[in-house]
């Protein structure tokens, strides 16, 4: 174990405490600086680190960097006096395994704590393998699913160009081969939606500040772009900015604009507002497309579910559920209200920067 802490009386305490735990053997190494514990940290292995956050050769902002960017293959407990309780109580969500307040330790609750700590770590990196699979078994889904398209997409326009030479098609062979671009075009992006959806949650996402604005700006130049559908976006001067992944949200509103397109019987008119409300703050979708009763609102959520008539609109049914996991991995929520043939109206709670 290596124990990072300046103060000697409190490493001390600290050691005192282990060796009066009969339960382990623990060979304890301190460092009184952080750059020393950076040192030892590469040169020897140990089981767990303790970390104060307050050191003499680094702020507690530059030590929450470190402490933040979980470089070294090891758990991490942190140290905290009263006054840095809530840092590293918020450092929780950025990987390290727990802390300890120093006012209150005792032999019992550093031995928990360092025993859960070591669990806890374990099952994290046993997590991680499973999400490398599965990032391995999407990619792979998506390559050999859409090598095989594109096989098929190849032979049916070399088919049809070679028969065009040759002689003229009839209206119903020219139908049916419209119905082949078509319908591999579709499952192309079936592929691509099912490897989205798949993906989130089993990738490494770094979250940071982002500008939902800029997001939805890029995803509507985008749009404009590639589909031959007019639009209008209407979107405040001032956006709020939240902490994210920005490819997952231009994912999540990509999904959210394209069906207001999409299940529009009209000109489609998307109005997008935004409410804050203590440590929340919602990102308000409204559009005047088709609409749906909202007693099926549970369902437009699930994968596959379609309620419009699939036929005349299309579709993979994914585009709202990866909406879901996408908002649900950046801890959360979605809303939907609607009224059959009036529009649609998504409520986005995202966490305040």
């Amino acid at each position: 174990m290596i124990i990072i802490e300046d103060n000697t009386d409190h490493f001390d305490i600290i050691d005192d405490a282990f060796m009066s735990i009969t339960e382990i053997d623990v060979e304890v190494v301190r460092a009184d600086t952080l750059t020393k514990g950076k040192r030892l940290l590469l040169s020897e292995n140990f089981d767990i680190c303790l970390c104060d956050l307050q050191l003499p050769d680094s702020t507690i902002i530059e030590t929450v960097e470190w402490l933040s960017s979980q470089t070294n293959p090891l758990p991490i407990v942190t140290l905290t006096s009263l006054n840095s309780s809530d840092v590293a109580r918020n450092l929780l969500k950025k990987g390290i395994q727990d802390y300890l307040p120093k006012d209150s330790l005792t032999p019992a609750l550093l031995y928990k704590t360092c025993l859960y700590a070591i669990e806890r770590f374990r099952h994290q990196k046993i997590v991680a393998g499973y999400n490398q699979d599965m990032q391995v078994f999407c990619a792979s889904l998506s390559h050999d699913f859409n090598g095989h398209i594109t096989r098929i997409m190849g032979v049916s326009r070399s088919l049809k160009s070679d028969l065009m030479e040759r002689t003229s098609c009839t209206p119903t062979e020219l139908k049916w081969f419209e119905y082949i671009e078509k319908s591999t075009t579709e499952v192309h992006k079936l592929v691509s939606n099912l490897h989205s959806y798949l993906s989130v949650g089993y990738t490494d996402q770094v979250f940071e500040s982002v500008c939902v604005k800029s997001v939805i700006e890029n995803v509507t130049s985008s749009l404009k772009g590639a589909l031959q559908v007019d639009f209008e976006l209407n979107i405040p001067n001032e956006l709020t900015t939240i902490q994210g992944n920005s490819t997952l949200l231009q994912i999540l509103f990509q999904n959210l604009i394209v069906n207001s397109i999409k299940f529009n019987n009209g000109y489609p008119i998307i109005d997008i507002s935004v409410r804050a409300h203590g440590n929340h703050v919602d990102v308000i979708l409204k559009d005047n497309g088709i609409g749906f009763e909202q007693k099926h609102v549970q369902k437009i959520f699930s994968p596959f579910n379609r309620l419009a008539n699939g036929m005349k609109f299309g579709g993979s049914g994914l585009g709202l559920s990866i909406v879901k996991r996408i908002i649900e991995h950046h801890n959360g929520s979605i809303e939907a209200h609607s009224e059959l043939g009036v529009g649609s109206q998504f409520i986005l709670k995202f966490n305040k920067e």
